[in-house]
């Protein structure tokens, strides 16, 4: 009871902080009504500040706010007022959700267990709805740099200057910040540092690729190609067809998906409608539905929703891999010395095993390491059998203490109807007979019925009878079993492979993330090609511009000056991408034999190649992530049909033919 007192008491913090915020709303409205006329409707932006200063002082907010206020401020397109005001924005909306689902979740289920689920519901859909929100403004800058890129090119063409063109490109709200940067980049002294600072605090990689083809280009000038086109015209073409791809793969990818990712929540109301149809038309699945069954069935259905709605939130969602992978949990954990004496005690002593692990790691491009590997696989699986524990705990003393308030029967029509005086009578009767050593015999049992039932017809005392034989059983039975503990321990050992099983998923979904990667340092090599360059500065601007590969490429350009082909060589191995081996093979050819246009003097006609092949290869992945998410979405609402419409059917039904046999046999 003190945890739901507890969750009562946050519920009512919430809709307190939401009623305030309106109220703040009416009275700015009424206080500038002569001025907002024009703008009703629009949130003052001293209340956004306001509530700004008070979320980021709260003591109940700040830890959570702080993470929203950071991920908004990594994407480097806000100013700092612009942060204040959408991260109170997303954290309000985020937090009205997750309200909203915990109070359904609370006035359906009315049981502390199945409401502590939900909670976990509500912090996970809080995490994605900040996630869809950062999302939404990944493709907003996809759109509007599209806008700009195009304005750059016809600014190029009329000034025949690359910063008096960015400086007078019509950019959108959310890049006009970073054009401005770039403007500055390009018209500094110290124009190097400033563009390394642009590539340490932008996370979007087309503007890092854009800002390094205007600074190059500005300082080394532009050039005539072959045909007699512009170099840096080709490369405003090429990250425009780049822009253009990513916006056509999420528009397609959002026509795909549609309403999916919304299935999973369906069975959280479906669960109380379906509870109170079938218990008004059939009284006896009341007992199934509380009992130990019901709650089994509901972990079952709940679990089996959180981690379809996760799984498809991640995979719909724009930027499906994180850079850092790393569990903050399991970070904070190693620091504990018992733990990590453990974890070293966990990680393979044999040289073979150590290698597969660590090449596991190192194609999945993480930042972990196989301490942390293994220290989240003794977290997640110490998890698993701690959660499966508690749940059979919950399950079977909530169960029991269904069956102990229980008076009625398990059947398909629920036995007499009873009046407040007829549970009362039951109940004692249930109580006495439950306190007995000793389970009474047959004949024992009728005669408690007949004199503490005097009243009832001889059909409804055997009912009687039957149901105070089986609630003895069933009540005495519901204990804490050692099956139990095997089942936890199963769970527990599937758990401690789910780290190496997210490794496999990431090294499939950073493919995508790697062929992006290599697009955009192909287009820096074009415009590279047509300048004084050598190997290693093209070494350097493609460390500068990787996000993939910067770790090998910042190897390879230290290892260059004292062994270049050596470094090159170990750079290929490091990548399993064809396109990136091919690309390090011509680099390999510049050092002794050719020049760098004669190297990649086809790499526009095979970068038009390998985009139209790509964008193939875009339609099919987003047909099998469709296939893989389709069953996720649907098995909360088939678990739903079968744990909470057939099975408690088919129990009851078989008992009813059962019972119908006996009395057939007496």
């Amino acid at each position: 009871m003190m945890v739901f007192l507890l969750i009562a008491i946050v519920l009512t913090a919430i809709f307190g902080i939401s009623w305030i915020v309106v109220s703040e709303r009416k009275k700015a409205r009424a206080r500038m009504s002569g001025i907002r006329s024009k703008r009703s409707g629009v949130i003052p932006l001293t209340t956004y500040l306001r509530w700004f200063k008070r979320l980021d002082e709260s003591f109940l907010t700040r830890g959570s706010f702080q993470k929203v206020k950071t991920r908004i401020g990594d994407l480097s397109v806000y100013s700092a007022q612009e942060i204040q005001v959408y991260a109170v924005r997303v954290y309000v909306i985020s937090v009205s959700c997750s309200a909203a689902l915990l109070a359904a979740g609370a006035l359906i289920f009315k049981d502390v267990f199945s409401t502590l689920l939900v909670l976990l519901y509500a912090i996970v859909m809080n995490n994605v709805i900040v996630g869809k929100q950062v999302d939404s403004v990944h493709y907003r800058l996809l759109k509007q740099l599209s806008t700009a890129l195009s304005s750059l090119r016809l600014n190029y063409l009329r000034l025949n200057s690359i910063s008096q063109a960015i400086a007078e490109t019509e950019a959108g709200n959310s890049l006009r910040r970073a054009f401005e940067d770039i403007s500055a980049i390009l018209s500094d002294v110290d124009g190097k540092k400033k563009l390394d600072e642009f590539y340490a605090k932008t996370p979007f990689k087309l503007l890092c690729t854009l800002a390094g083809v205007c600074y190059i280009l500005n300082n080394a000038g532009d050039s005539k190609l072959r045909d007699g086109s512009s170099n840096f015209l080709q490369a405003m073409g090429m990250l425009a067809d780049e822009v253009n791809l990513e916006i056509r793969r999420i528009t397609l990818q959002k026509a795909r998906f549609g309403m999916l990712e919304y299935l999973p929540i369906v069975p959280l109301l479906a669960i109380g409608v379906i509870e109170g149809f079938f218990t008004s038309i059939i009284p006896g699945t009341s007992v199934l539905y509380h009992g130990m069954i019901g709650y089994v069935s509901r972990v079952v259905i709940l679990l089996a929703s959180i981690i379809g709605y996760t799984v498809i939130v991640r995979v719909n969602s724009a930027v499906s891999v994180k850079k850092d992978d790393r569990n903050p949990l399991v970070m904070r954990a190693l620091r504990a010395p018992w733990f990590a004496k453990l974890v070293d005690e966990m990680i393979p002593k044999k040289s073979f095993k150590r290698l597969r692990k660590l090449r596991a790691i190192k194609g999945a491009l993480s930042m972990t390491n196989l301490r942390h590997l293994y220290g989240s696989k003794i977290m997640y699986a110490a998890a698993a059998f701690l959660f499966s524990l508690v749940c059979f705990f919950f399950a079977v003393q909530l169960g029991k203490q269904f069956i102990y308030d229980n008076v009625r029967e398990v059947s398909l029509i629920g036995g007499e109807k009873l009046t407040a005086k007829d549970i009362q009578v039951r109940r004692e009767l249930d109580r006495y007979y439950l306190s007995l050593p000793k389970m009474p015999t047959e004949n024992e049992t009728k005669n408690l019925v007949q004199a503490r039932l005097p009243d009832l017809q001889a059909y409804d005392q055997d009912a009687q009878l039957k149901r105070l034989m089986e609630k003895y059983r069933s009540y005495h039975n519901a204990y804490f079993k050692w099956w139990m503990v095997a089942v936890s321990f199963g769970i527990a050992c599937a758990f401690y492979y789910l780290p190496e099983l997210l490794l496999r998923a990431r090294s499939a979904l950073l493919k995508t993330e790697s062929e992006e990667d290599v697009l955009q340092m192909q287009t820096l090599i074009s415009i590279l090609m047509n300048t004084s360059c050598d190997t290693l500065e093209t070494l350097y601007w493609l460390m500068k511009q990787s996000r993939v590969h910067k770790n090998a490429l910042v190897d390879a350009f230290h290892e260059y000056p004292s062994n270049p082909d050596l470094a090159l060589n170990r750079l290929k191995v490091k990548s399993v991408l064809p396109s990136f081996r091919r690309m390090v093979d011509k680099l390999l050819l510049t050092i002794h034999q050719i020049r760098l246009d004669e190297a990649f003097s086809d790499l526009v006609s095979e970068r038009e190649h390998v985009m139209r092949i790509r964008e193939i290869a875009q339609t099919s992945t987003l047909n099998k992530k469709r296939g893989m998410v389709s069953p996720l979405a649907m098995a909360p609402l088939v678990l739903t049909a079968v744990l909470y419409i057939l099975v408690p059917l088919g129990i009851l039904g078989f008992r009813e033919f059962k019972n119908a046999l006996q009395q057939m046999n007496m």
